[in-house]
């Protein structure tokens, strides 16, 4: 594989971490922050195998979220063959910490492993106190995106480089029992668009399809629309229109069994109105993928959405998850949660 002269050789040679943070005035903070003894100790070792990167990140992941699962992510590596660099704390033989980062040739900076479209991003350590390292110890340019942060953050180094990413647009239906519960939560105005479009698609009669597979042959009608939809929106066009995405959508679907995937089909007449790709995973509901014919029908989004969050309900669902951007209308239905980027 073709590497920048910009990205380090990804060998495993250990480096004592001595050489990225020699002690020195310009490095007190480190030394100050309880690290001082743990320094001389440490090495960093970059690791570029993916198997050894698979063995890292199982070890660390806390696979609470679609985001921290291996075969999530690697269908991005098999879509895009982005090299990962994984720069790794050691304690002798025993891992720390890790950042698991990959060299995006298109944006010629260091990504997130999984690339900048990954959220619920943290830093892989066994102690919080290793976070600045990691950073320390980072390539440039690099960009961080999508970080969750916790209050303790306030005293590391880096939290005044921090800023505002797109904010994550979640709903927690945890102690929700029914549609009619969950449509008070929102605002009169929004309540009484969601539920007239969903009764105007309604009285045509439409046929909803739910198909549940790891088959991606169903990817084919989701692309075709979603393109289409998207075709006349120079500001916006659509995402599957690169052979690299499209490729990694299809692996999405294909790595699933950890994580479920299904799609959501509404049919009208003899048309194929809107089909959604959703993504399950423990007590969270993703919304991952869509595209609709709302030329043809107007509020068919709507009906898709009030059909999803009825189905989340009905199924047992605590949290439904509708990512990152807004597109001018998440705001309305879903609770808006800061996350953050570091760059250098």
């Amino acid at each position: 594989m073709e590497i920048s002269d910009t990205e380090p050789p990804g060998n495993v040679i250990s480096i004592p971490l001595l050489h990225y943070i020699p002690k020195n005035q310009e490095n007190n903070y480190f030394y100050r922050n309880g690290l001082s003894k743990l320094i001389p100790r440490l090495t960093v070792k970059v690791h570029s195998n993916i198997e050894e990167c698979f063995t890292l990140w199982e070890e660390f992941s806390p696979k609470k979220s679609l985001f921290d699962l291996w075969d999530f992510r690697f269908a991005w590596y098999q879509g895009y063959g982005y090299q990962p660099y994984f720069y790794t704390l050691y304690e002798r033989q025993k891992p720390l910490g890790v950042l698991p980062l990959w060299y995006s040739k298109h944006r010629k900076k260091y990504l997130w492993f999984g690339s900048d479209w990954m959220e619920d991003n943290t830093f892989f350590v066994k102690d919080e106190k290793l976070i600045d390292v990691l950073f320390e110890i980072a390539p440039n340019p690099l960009l961080l995106n999508a970080i969750e942060v916790n209050s303790d953050w306030s005293k590391k180094k880096i939290f005044n480089q921090l800023k505002y990413d797109d904010p994550k647009n979640l709903k927690d239906i945890s102690q929700v029992n029914s549609m009619d519960e969950l449509l008070q939560s929102f605002d009169k105005k929004d309540r009484y668009n969601l539920k007239a479009d969903y009764y105007r698609i309604e009285g045509l009669n439409p046929r909803v399809k739910v198909i549940k597979t790891n088959n991606d042959k169903h990817f084919d009608k989701l692309a075709k629309m979603n393109i289409l939809r998207f075709s006349t929106r120079l500001d916006d066009e659509s995402d599957l229109l690169d052979k690299d995405r499209l490729r990694t959508y299809r692996n999405i679907i294909k790595n699933s069994g950890v994580y479920k995937t299904q799609f959501v089909e509404i049919h009208i007449q003899k048309h194929l109105a809107a089909i959604d790709l959703v993504i399950t995973y423990k007590d969270k509901y993703y919304m991952v993928k869509g595209g609709n014919d709302l030329d043809r029908f107007k509020g068919i989004g709507n009906f898709l959405l009030y059909y999803e969050f009825k189905e989340a309900i009905e199924n047992g669902f605590s949290l439904v998850d509708c990512l990152q951007v807004d597109y001018g209308w998440k705001h309305r239905y879903f609770d808006q949660i800061p996350v953050y980027t570091l760059e250098k």
